[in-house]
């Protein structure tokens, strides 16, 4: 018998191995599992994408991105990945800015200071946001709705008119008081009229108070009056009377046991 040709012999090798390779793609490959931030080298078989990866313990819900489609044939090689999707809604809150509508300005009393009423809008959202595996993908507002309210605030102001702090007065607390008033040297005033408690100048702005209903050094607005400051108190000042420094004997009768509203501004060293 005559030996084989070698063209015959190679021949041979080639379809075997072109055999061997055509039944490797049939049965299966090799593809990466790319999910939760892991690779994972997998063997491809002839099932569905969504049954591979099942298969090596990898779990996926409905709102997750598949790709190639858990439906689709699994492919034979490169990559399949699973993308983890998950949503929130939350409730957004915006401040608008504040359109004011009036102001008044108070000059006579300790500091200048500025009543404000204007309008004050709030825009409330419903947002919801998309995460995939974690980073933000997007993010949409479902329904907003706006609130206008009317609010008053308080405006202490420098010498040069600018504003040094601003006071919301829908968020002081107020106090209804009776008013009286005295001034620098009145005879019914502690001491010589001239000195507060807190040994302060008297003098228009400084207001004498029970300090168990509104503590010393405290800042207010008194209504009909302006911006006061609690440093002094009186023997007949008790409970919800408030003693207003006015400038002499003729403005004390403006103020003599009238009914004003004191807002409660913050506790401050100095006016």
């Amino acid at each position: 018998m005559k030996p084989l040709n070698k063209k015959i012999l190679l021949a041979v090798f080639f379809a075997l191995g072109a055999s061997a390779a055509a039944l490797f793609l049939y049965l299966g490959g090799t593809v990466t599992i790319i999910a939760d931030g892991k690779k994972i080298n997998a063997r491809s078989r002839n099932v569905p994408v969504g049954e591979l990866i099942k298969s090596y313990g990898i779990s996926f819900s409905s709102s997750d991105i598949v790709s190639p489609p858990p439906g689709a044939p699994a492919p034979r090689h490169g990559n399949i990945s699973v993308v983890r999707v998950t949503e929130r809604t939350d409730n957004v809150t915006e401040t608008l800015p504040f359109i004011m509508r009036w102001s008044k300005q108070y000059t006579k009393n300790l500091r200048p200071a500025e009543l404000q009423k204007g309008t004050q809008r709030i825009r409330i959202k419903l947002v919801k946001t998309v995460f995939h595996d974690g980073k933000l993908a997007s993010s949409e507002t479902v329904r907003e709705r706006t609130t206008v309210k009317t609010v008053y605030r308080l405006a202490l102001l420098n010498e040069d008119g600018t504003w040094q702090c601003l006071y919301d007065l829908s968020k002081s607390i107020k106090i209804k008081m009776i008013a009286t008033a005295y001034y620098p040297g009145d005879p019914l005033a502690w001491g010589d009229g001239k000195t507060t408690y807190l040994g302060e100048k008297m003098q228009r702005g400084i207001v004498a108070v029970d300090p168990r209903v509104i503590p010393l050094k405290t800042r207010v607005f008194v209504s009909d009056y302006g911006y006061g400051w609690a440093g002094d108190t009186g023997s007949v000042i008790k409970r919800k009377r408030i003693d207003l420094g006015v400038n002499n004997r003729e403005e004390e009768k403006d103020y003599m046991h009238v009914p004003v509203t004191v807002y409660i501004l913050e506790k401050a060293e100095s006016w």
